[in-house]
């Protein structure tokens, strides 16, 4: 039912999506989810989710006879919570994305972002031209969820491993020269022991199931 979604949702937007409460359609081109599709709301503070909009009753009755009907059971809505600290050159505008989200072990997730910040200072050090946005999903109980974002403006080739012309070991030598082997030693210990499971696969914005910017 790709088509009839589409259709349907483009109708849905441009009633209620077009001027204000915004959304941003991406597309996912790989992996066991290909050809679903992930629909982005905000930012919004949580203030703005006790504000009630004069079209909700609307919206809803929309949504329930245009939308749902066409949807897969297991479609789910979740928060995520933007971290600047955590994300790298994050204001690159692109419109394919590599998507990286790792479930982390109950009780590591400190641990486990203490080790991405440094990861996100080295790639300072050594200049890196890769733009990285990353955020935490909120209330995930006992699966704590962080997603990765590259954010591919030159395409996909941005992947090659050659594309930005860094030496190999760039990354690793700086880190050791700020943090010491032992610790590297333990990242390398610590990103796979924390972690129940990673998953990866390719996005598209979809322009023309968006508002319009």
């Amino acid at each position: 039912m790709k088509s009839a979604f589409e259709t349907s949702w483009k109708m849905h937007m441009d009633k209620f999506h077009k001027i204000s409460d915004k959304r941003n359609v991406y597309e996912v081109t790989s992996g066991p989810e290909n050809g679903s599709y992930v629909i982005v709301e905000g930012p919004i503070s949580y203030a703005d989710m006790d504000k009630k909009m004069p079209t909700a009753k609307d919206h809803g009755l929309d949504l329930e006879k245009n939308f749902s009907p066409k949807l897969e059971p297991g479609s789910q809505n979740f928060i995520a919570q933007w971290r600047d600290t955590l994300s790298y050159n994050a204001d690159a505008v692109a419109d394919k994305f590599l998507l990286t989200v790792t479930v982390v072990k109950d009780g590591k997730m400190q641990e486990y972002l203490t080790e991405l910040r440094k990861s996100i200072l080295t790639l300072g050090k050594i200049d890196s031209k890769v733009s990285i946005t990353t955020l935490v999903k909120q209330f995930a109980g006992s699966s704590p969820t962080i997603m990765s974002i590259r954010n591919l403006k030159d395409g996909f080739q941005e992947l090659d491993a050659d594309y930005f012309k860094t030496p190999p070991t760039a990354f690793k030598d700086a880190y050791i020269k700020d943090y010491g082997q032992a610790a590297w030693d333990n990242r390398v210990k610590l990103l796979v022991d924390d972690v129940v499971s990673r998953e990866q696969h390719f996005e598209i914005r979809r322009a023309d199931l968006s508002s319009p910017k």
